[in-house]
């Protein structure tokens, strides 16, 4: 007896899907539904993440490809190290910095990367907090910002104003490499090439293809991306912007032939936990 293959799609791949499926509900005002994962199935070579199907034909059948996009190799890791070094560091100044005023500290990748063992993150949290938790006092202006260094890299503390869910507090925003834009260039190549390798076929086939690239700086515009010419073929493209493995916010860049470089606000969906898809205001 044959053993079905059980699918273990990750939870983002599978959100953004769920979201697609739902967009393309508000475009097409058709419902689509996941008929295969092939890349689950297919563990020899790389395939797509998702094949829909149409539930009123059949034959009209979507090859769907997710996949993330940082602006520069590590961007995920740096992101999510970089927020428990600096939540540290807020536990650290709690009740010493002034309560009609929050704080925003920004630590350069570079930085946060050499912090390798447990012993060098603490020494950096217990330097950083003391500097933080004194330097605080004399940054009251909005937009005023002080720095210091460590190991030859910039800190910067900067006044966040008065905001209640920050006040009392430090929080963190990254901060990207000096040469930040050729790094996402080549990370957003690498994505369209690992991308279309797959859908290629599945177009050849007579499948509609979508490609979902889920943007993790919030950065991808339609006039960045219509540029590849590679990209001419695809049906949909869409970017999603998410939070936790869920897509918040989906924009629809591509749609047949059509490029979107100043995208209406009938293409912006704002996305709900329940997949309601609504285009933003």
């Amino acid at each position: 007896m044959e053993i079905p293959v059980k699918i273990m799609n990750k939870p983002n791949q599978q959100n953004a899907c769920d979201s697609f499926i739902t967009i393309l509900k508000s475009l097409t005002n058709i419902k689509y539904k996941v008929s295969g994962s092939p890349d689950e199935v297919n563990r020899n070579t790389p395939d797509v993440d998702f094949i829909l199907v149409s539930s009123s034909d059949e034959k009209d059948k979507i090859a769907v490809e997710h996949t993330k996009v940082e602006s520069f190799d590590g961007q995920i890791k740096y992101v999510k190290k970089s927020f428990d070094i600096v939540k540290l560091v807020n536990d650290a100044c709690r009740t010493r910095l002034p309560l009609d005023r929050g704080y925003i500290l920004a630590v350069p990748p570079k930085l946060v990367d050499s912090l390798v063992s447990k012993r060098s993150r603490e020494l950096f949290v217990s330097k950083l907090s003391s500097w933080v938790a004194e330097t605080a006092p004399k940054l009251l202006l909005v937009d005023r910002d002080l720095q210091t260094e460590y190991k030859g890299y910039k800190i910067t503390l900067t006044c966040g104003g008065d905001l209640a869910e920050l006040n009392g507090n430090v929080g963190r925003i990254p901060e990207n490499p000096e040469n930040q834009k050729a790094l996402q260039s080549k990370r957003l190549e690498q994505a369209i090439s690992h991308g279309l390798l797959k859908l290629t076929k599945y177009k050849e086939q007579g499948f509609k293809t979508a490609l979902l690239l889920e943007d993790v700086a919030g950065t991808q515009r339609g006039s960045t991306l219509s540029g590849y010419e590679s990209l001419e073929k695809v049906d949909y493209i869409v970017v999603f912007v998410s939070n936790e493995d869920r897509m918040i916010t989906g924009t629809v860049l591509k749609e047949g032939a059509v490029w979107y470089s100043f995208v209406p606000g009938n293409k912006r969906f704002a996305l709900a936990r329940e997949h309601r898809a609504g285009p933003t205001l």
